[in-house]
């Protein structure tokens, strides 16, 4: 186990949604508060936000700063049961390219 992994396993704050790998750096989207909730985080491995502009309102928001951050070129690996979400991601960064 990482040391994302092993931060989010068990987590009810943070719930992984994918995770995206480039060379040494590892990126994870989280859902953050409830089960519920809509916003999302991107998270260091480290559990820190990636950049302050966080927490965002939707996958689009989450999109929009993995390209300005230039990550738009990295597919994003689902976490647990949410295939669907990292696909969706996925979509929406490559519809940017």
């Amino acid at each position: 186990m990482t040391n994302g992994e092993a931060f989010f396993h068990g987590s009810r704050i943070y719930e992984p949604v994918a995770r995206l790998r480039r060379d040494d750096e590892i990126l994870y989207v989280a859902r953050v508060g409830m089960k519920a909730s809509r916003q999302f985080m991107i998270l260091m491995p480290t559990s820190e936000p990636a950049w302050p502009h966080e927490p965002l309102g939707s996958l689009s928001d989450v999109a929009w700063a993995l390209r300005a951050h230039e990550w738009q070129g990295v597919l994003p690996e689902p976490a647990e049961q949410y295939e669907r979400l990292a696909k969706t991601l996925a979509r929406l960064l490559s519809e940017r390219a």
